[in-house]
């Protein structure tokens, strides 16, 4: 008896510990606050993404159209990989390079210049308009045909859509586009291989 007392009184003494309920409550807490935080870090993370993928096509196709006025030539950028070549749709989220086109031809040869490339980006859809796959700047920085408009879409969906505009002139601008059609920002990234 006298042994039990003096351990009970060591105990209350010191007064360390946490009773369950004080663990009960700061779980609910953590658990609250973790609720609260994961839906809004990965809104961040896919904004993060989606700022870079458009920081990373309008600095290559900058640097194509101050390619193309300072070599003289034309310059393009397209949909693909060196290895194979541009692809023949509108789909940049499986990564673009930008070339040197010697001869005009609009088609990557292997002695033509690579003068950039990006591979290809997850979670990140990006499509360009159906009338221009490709972006292609000549000698005097302008881009010709119609405006073009790549789309960047994440699995956020159209209310987070953003644009790349490229007009004549070759001038970029971002735009955000949440009239974005739902073929072209379709559920879950990187729909097409």
């Amino acid at each position: 008896m006298v042994r039990s007392q003096k351990l009970h009184q060591s105990v209350r003494g010191h007064g360390t510990g946490f009773t369950v309920l004080e663990c009960l409550i700061v779980i609910c807490i953590l658990a609250i606050l973790l609720i609260q935080g994961v839906p809004a870090l990965r809104d961040y993370g896919l904004r993060q993404r989606m700022s870079a993928s458009m920081h990373a096509l309008h600095s290559h196709l900058a640097m194509a159209r101050n390619e193309a006025v300072r070599l003289n030539s034309d310059v393009l950028a397209c949909p693909g990989k060196p290895a194979g070549g541009c692809r023949t749709d509108s789909y940049w989220d499986h990564g673009w390079f930008v070339f040197e086109d010697r001869n005009g031809d609009r088609v990557f040869q292997d002695s033509e210049q690579v003068l950039a490339a990006e591979p290809g980006l997850a979670s990140i859809t990006i499509r360009s308009s159906s009338g221009r796959r490709f972006v292609r700047f000549v000698p005097n920085g302008s881009a010709p045909g119609s405006n073009g408009s790549i789309s960047f879409c994440d699995l956020r969906g159209p209310v987070a859509a953003r644009k790349l505009v490229i007009s004549n002139l070759g001038r970029m601008r971002r735009e955000p586009w949440p009239a974005l059609a739902l073929n072209l920002c379709p559920p879950g990234a990187n729909a097409a291989p």
